[in-house]
């Protein structure tokens, strides 16, 4: 994504051809969350929206046959599920197929392990704080998150100056959610500082959809991790 500065407008668009016949990408939940990174994946690749089924609780939870039949047609499943018992019930059923899954919404270490465990999982901390680095052992056997990755995870930003104001901005990778693009084009034209950064990391977490800190179980909020995460990726020229 490139966003440049002209003289009547700001322009924001696509910098790289849309790939969509590379990968099929589904994005599954129980309704609450993920239609907005169905819109930004899109962008780039095929992806689509399921809201789940199922019946039952705990162990005795069944999900229904025929979306499980489905979603054996994509490359690569990103959970936005919030019923663990229901998230680790499709892992297991995806266990055996040449499937790489996205885990959008977990909670405990130890879930993350478990889930983790399958080996075509992965659990990040934020869906933009994660890039080839944390799954290198992972990129040979499923090409598609290396595929992935390449649009999407960890921000990769290069920031143009001319006359000391941003003129262009080139997003080279950002968060499936959209609050990469959404921050970074209000700051076209505008004027560069020291303070411009810390403004960039705080305007994320307006658009960022992590929630929010939980008190006495983490020191710092999600959103806020968001900030820096985006702030890191940022290369000024």
């Amino acid at each position: 994504m490139v966003y440049e500065k002209t003289e009547d407008f700001q322009y924001y668009g696509s910098s790289k051809k849309v790939l969509k016949d590379i990968l099929n990408i589904l994005i599954v939940s129980e309704g609450k969350y993920g239609e907005r990174a169905v819109k930004v994946i899109g962008d780039k690749f095929n992806c689509d929206f399921m809201k789940l089924n199922y019946s039952g609780d705990f162990e005795d939870i069944e999900i229904n046959k025929s979306q499980l039949k489905e979603i054996e047609k994509y490359d690569l499943v990103i959970t936005y599920l919030l019923n663990p018992d229901l998230t680790y019930c499709l892992l297991k059923e995806l266990s055996n197929k040449p499937i790489f899954t996205i885990v959008g919404a977990w909670s405990g270490e130890g879930f993350k392990k478990q889930l983790e465990n399958f080996g075509n999982v992965i659990c990040p901390n934020l869906m933009c704080d994660f890039n080839e680095e944390g799954v290198k052992d992972k990129l040979n056997k499923y090409p598609q998150l290396k595929e992935f990755l390449k649009y999407f995870g960890a921000p990769k930003i290069n920031i143009y100056l001319k006359d000391n104001k941003i003129d262009n901005i080139e997003i080279l990778r950002g968060a499936p959610c959209g609050s990469t693009d959404e921050t970074l084009k209000e700051f076209i034209g505008k004027e560069y500082s020291k303070k411009t950064l810390i403004d960039i990391g705080l305007r994320v977490q307006h658009f960022c959809r992590a929630g929010k800190l939980r008190i006495f179980v983490e020191k710092e909020g999600k959103k806020s991790k968001a900030g820096k995460c985006l702030v890191e990726g940022i290369k000024i020229i």
